[in-house]
């Protein structure tokens, strides 16, 4: 079932989470997208060089799963994007399960929304914290 809330019905205070576990095969195919052949992401052995020392997922990548909750869940189908910030603090590791959480924090005219949108690693550290700008479908 799609979910579609229309600007009317959301409130300030209401959320969505989901967690999502960041396996090699995701960030192999993000990868492949990317053009990404030799990087820490992908390599073993090139993520030994560097002080990860283990690959890691594309911030990119992670940043994507904000996207797909407020494109699934708050406000749901429909929403279109008009900015996100980005502050990565921590990076994650393949096999760490992440859990995304978008929050209301404001309204905006012309049906816009301001977000609150946090990812914190399996340990509850956060890896990624911003904002979105989106505008809702109805």
């Amino acid at each position: 079932m799609i979910k579609q809330l229309a600007y009317e019905d959301v409130q300030i205070g209401d959320y969505a989470e989901m967690k999502k576990t960041i396996l090699a095969k995701d960030v192999d195919a993000f990868a492949s997208i990317m053009n990404d052949k030799e990087s820490f992401h992908v390599s073993d052995e090139v993520a030994q060089q560097f002080f990860f020392k283990k690959r890691i997922c594309h911030g990119m990548h992670i940043a994507s799963y904000i996207s797909e909750l407020i494109g699934k869940e708050l406000p749901g189908f429909g929403t279109i994007y008009i900015s996100q910030t980005l502050d990565f603090k921590k990076p994650v590791y393949l096999g760490t399960t992440i859990k995304i959480h978008v929050k209301v924090i404001e309204k905006l005219p012309n049906k816009r929304l301001r977000i609150s949108t946090i990812i914190t690693d399996d340990i509850e550290d956060i890896v990624l914290v911003g904002e979105a700008v989106v505008k809702t479908y109805k």
